[in-house]
């Protein structure tokens, strides 16, 4: 079995290929599914940098990738829901960048019919993280107002198109060059951080405000936004209270109740109904050398849309 991953921390270049005699076992809970392609995530490109080792402490050799689709080929004795040969998006904690992983039915969903593998392969974590973003830490009421900073993002896209989906009044905040994709998604209004005074019209207007984006670039503006009362949700940093401002900061960080096989469920559910909109944005090899190439990509950040690792020869 052939893998990509990294016997030390560094750059995009310390990838290689890992290879091993066997499969990876699987339990009777767990299915195996041969990789068709893999997604790659900025949280890769923490782990491989080292930025994450105080955080995370793991064992060389290390394979990253928590986004993969694939075929089942064996299923344990406990699984019921799940075939030989199925198709499935499965969302592992760690080891996609690999030809075969052994994973829970807990931790999969059947890929829909008409969503392609690409869209498939980068589909699993933002998705999950984006529905516990919206659903875990603050009260969803219709007709609440939301205003969603990253919206062009991969997190921040499918959280437009949830938060819609369970009556909230979406204002996406990205750069305007993605306006039109953005209002794509279904959002009510988008606003432009790139363009001079284009949020200073949304302050005090959020019941809740999420802030997706990269970095977390969005925290020192991000409390001017929400009302007296109002929730800041963010991924990433979080600014210092306002003394004169009561607002709800969470630093969103999943509780062992919040599932991923509840988030797929919905999930699923979702894309049968509405066909949930993502973008691809660059396809590679999954090779020592592809995997270079995705994470120069991740870090530059030149093009919207998931970055996607192929298997060869499938």
């Amino acid at each position: 079995m052939k893998a990509i991953g990294f016997t030390h921390f560094g750059g995009p270049e310390v990838f290689e290929e890992i290879t091993t005699k066997e499969l990876p076992t699987y339990k009777e809970n767990q299915v195996l599914i041969k990789t068709l392609k893999a997604g790659v995530n900025p949280y890769d490109a923490l782990l491989r940098s080292g930025e994450m080792a105080k955080f995370r402490p793991l064992a060389f050799p290390i394979i990253p990738g928590t986004d993969v689709v694939g075929e089942i080929i064996a299923v344990g004795n406990d699984v019921t829901d799940f075939s030989i040969g199925d198709i499935v998006i499965a969302n592992p904690s760690i080891g996609g960048y690999s030809q075969y992983i052994a994973i829970s039915h807990k931790r999969i969903m059947k890929k829909p019919e008409k969503m392609s593998l690409s869209i498939a392969a980068g589909f699993a974590s933002v998705s999950v993280t984006a529905y516990w973003a919206i659903m875990g830490f603050a009260p969803v009421k219709k007709g609440a107002t939301i205003i969603i900073q990253g919206a062009s993002g991969a997190v921040g896209g499918v959280a437009v198109q949830i938060a819609k989906d369970n009556g909230l009044y979406v204002i996406g905040i990205g750069n305007s060059r993605n306006k039109e994709y953005v209002l794509s998604l279904g959002a009510d209004e988008f606003a432009a951080y790139n363009e001079e005074h284009s949020t200073s019209s949304l302050a005090n207007r959020a019941d809740i405000v999420l802030d997706a984006s990269f970095g977390g670039k969005g925290a020192p503006s991000g409390l001017d936004l929400v009302k007296d009362g109002g929730y800041y949700l963010s991924l990433t940093a979080v600014p210092e209270a306002q003394p004169d401002k009561n607002v709800t900061i969470v630093s969103i960080q999943r509780t062992k109740d919040m599932t991923t096989g509840k988030a797929l469920t919905y999930l699923s559910d979702l894309y049968q109904r509405k066909e949930i909109i993502m973008e691809t944005a660059l396809e590679f090899p999954l090779t020592a050398v592809g995997a270079s190439k995705a994470h120069q990509a991740i870090e530059t950040k030149k093009q919207a849309g998931k970055i996607i690792l192929s298997v060869e020869n499938n």
